[in-house]
């Protein structure tokens, strides 16, 4: 078995998970994919890596938010948890575990913003190297699964991609895009044509696949 057909393996397809968040338990690490709908060309990487990575915060302000959510959780506890608190057992333990109902997902919330802004920041730093030695290589979609939202569109897509690298080696990269708020009739089809640009790494890898409607 080559060693394109073992990561691809390894990776799984999106053809067993039938929803997003299943699909996106299966996005590597380092890989990122764009849908070009309007902006630049899917056959060229654009100078802004935010078009890429989607917009991210420094690190100001992702401290401010946690130490505004520290704060949110004291108060929650304390006025919840510490103001209820009785001699009865049973009670104790509902009002212990009663706000962090609402704090648990702020707070799963809050690190995953802030480890997409860490590994955004990180390519943004070394995105003109990438852009410089990354070899390109042609693809097609072998999978997606988007995240749906009212009126018809999808937030976020996760793409399979399969490419050659080099000639005859099959291999595939499965990525997450930033939040894209895609027209639902915009999103690319089993089969669109894509550009992968494999980073000196191997790891770092971007896919871009054009808009439905808009291929060449």
């Amino acid at each position: 078995m080559s060693a394109g057909e073992q990561q691809r393996r390894a990776a799984g397809s999106l053809a067993a998970p039938k929803d997003f968040r299943a699909a996106k338990r299966l996005v590597q690490r380092g890989a990122r994919v764009r849908v070009v709908s309007s902006i630049g060309a899917p056959e060229q990487l654009p100078e802004n890596p935010e078009l890429i990575t989607g917009s991210f915060k420094k690190l100001k302000q992702p401290l401010a938010v946690g130490a505004l959510l520290v704060v949110v959780s004291v108060l929650a506890v304390r006025l919840i948890t510490v103001t209820a608190w009785d001699d009865e057992d049973y009670w104790n333990a509902i009002w212990t575990a009663f706000p962090w109902v609402f704090l648990g997902p702020a707070w799963i919330g809050y690190a995953e913003m802030v480890g997409r802004n860490f590994t955004a920041s990180r390519f943004a730093d070394s995105y003109e190297t990438f852009r410089a030695e990354a070899v390109q290589a042609r693809g097609t979609v072998e999978g997606i699964r988007g995240e749906p939202t009212r009126r018809r569109r999808v937030s976020r897509l996760v793409v399979d991609v399969a490419y050659e690298c080099p000639a005859g080696n099959r291999m595939s990269v499965v990525a997450l895009s930033p939040n894209i708020n895609l027209p639902h009739d915009e999103v690319p089809e089993i089969g669109a044509p894509a550009f992968v640009w494999i980073g000196p790494d191997g790891r770092n890898r971007v896919a871009q696949i054009p808009a439905r409607g808009t291929e060449r």
